[in-house]
């Protein structure tokens, strides 16, 4: 008889995880409390521009196996990646629009500002090596103050709704950088892709041959119906949410206000850059998303999303200096499995508590899908 897999959640890493078991010839059910597949990546249209609600999702990878596997559910059409910032140089600036700068940072660009004197003594100050045990701290010793308060220090005040010296340096060096190669990219990996239409239809791909079963809410109160059903289960979804205990976790969440604009020429768009951050506080949002710049996608009309921060979404962990929300999720996942009488696996952005990327959520599903694998053939 065949081993039966349950996955809770149809993002990323439960489809990945769901096709690869299915393909070593395992029973599948990926279970998705929504009414489509693809998570926080899924695109969708408004007046039939393709927009993304949950935020820009650029997919970008160095690892050959996952190069591999979205290769051959379709996900090859390049695109490179570049950000602007606006910034605004003193609060009276007179520039009503304040100055496109790229991000990260490009030293040589500083350099043409007014306030290069300053920031070059900054630089020339710092240690040989980024350290500090909070954001603000390590940013810092990157990049020296005038840079930080320019770039990073609203945005992350409105980004996160706390002070960066309460969250954790952790994250700072995959986030942040200042560049002096003049490469304007905002990745440095190796293969870089945006579908024409958003990641939807890869990801269905990856889920074609599997048994997926929406609008259908799975927690840990269904235990024994897991057990019932199942041999083993990976879990993807939120652990507060999955163990029924709402506000154990700490998340930051987002919310896209997009607004369709009519364009003349098909190919027209109405932003510099597919993502520009506005750090300024003269806004209440982080960055606008205008997803045409990636798509190339040819019809009269676009769309522009202002990213809000603050909504009661699960969109980030926040990971504090002290570690305590990754601390709490351990002690979910182990309630969680004692409480599970089949073995329980935890993988993905939002079971693991991890502020990680598309490809890192595809490494996850591959890894987890071994170990499943593994245990049930042992």
């Amino acid at each position: 008889m065949r081993h039966r897999v349950g996955i809770v959640g149809a993002g990323w890493t439960g489809a990945v995880a769901g096709r690869l078991l299915t393909d070593a010839g395992m029973a599948v059910e990926v279970l998705e409390k929504a009414d489509v597949v693809g998570g926080h990546s899924r695109a969708e249209t408004l007046h039939g521009v393709v927009y993304e609600p949950n935020g820009a999702h650029i997919f970008h990878t160095s690892d050959p196996a996952v190069n591999r596997f979205v290769n051959s559910h379709g996900l090859t059409r390049p695109y490179d990646h570049q950000v602007l910032t606006e910034v605004y140089l003193s609060p009276d600036d007179e520039e009503h629009e304040g100055r496109l700068l790229s991000w990260p940072p490009q030293v040589a660009e500083l350099q043409a500002l007014p306030v290069w004197p300053t920031v070059e003594r900054e630089l020339a100050d710092l240690p040989p090596t980024p350290n500090g045990d909070n954001f603000e701290d390590y940013v810092v010793s990157m990049m020296g103050r005038t840079l930080y308060d320019l770039f990073i220090r609203d945005y992350t005040a409105k980004q996160w709704g706390r002070p960066a010296t309460e969250l954790s340096a952790r994250f700072a060096p995959k986030r942040v950088e200042l560049r002096r190669d003049g490469v304007r990219g905002l990745f440095r990996d190796r293969w870089q892709y945006f579908p024409p239409k958003g990641i939807n239809e890869v990801i269905e791909s990856v889920l074609s041959t599997v048994a997926v079963t929406l609008n259908t809410e799975v927690s840990v109160d269904h235990a024994d119906d897991l057990a019932r059903d199942y041999n083993a289960v990976i879990v993807t979804a939120a652990l507060d949410d999955f163990a029924r205990c709402p506000g154990e976790l700490e998340w930051r969440g987002i919310e896209m206000v997009s607004h369709y604009s009519p364009t003349d020429d098909p190919a027209g768009v109405v932003t510099p850059a597919y993502v520009t951050n506005r750090p300024s506080l003269r806004v209440p949002y982080t960055r606008t998303v205008e997803t045409k710049h990636a798509t190339g996608q040819h019809i009269g009309g676009t769309v522009v999303s202002q990213e809000m921060p603050g909504a009661p979404h699960r969109h980030y962990p926040v990971l504090t200096a002290d570690g305590a929300n990754e601390r709490r999720n351990a002690e979910l996942a182990a309630a969680i499995a004692e409480r599970v009488p089949i073995p329980v696996y935890f993988a993905g952005r939002l079971a693991t508590y991890r502020y990680i990327n598309q490809d890192e959520a595809i490494a996850d599903a591959m890894a987890v899908a071994d170990r499943v694998a593994a245990d049930l053939a042992g």
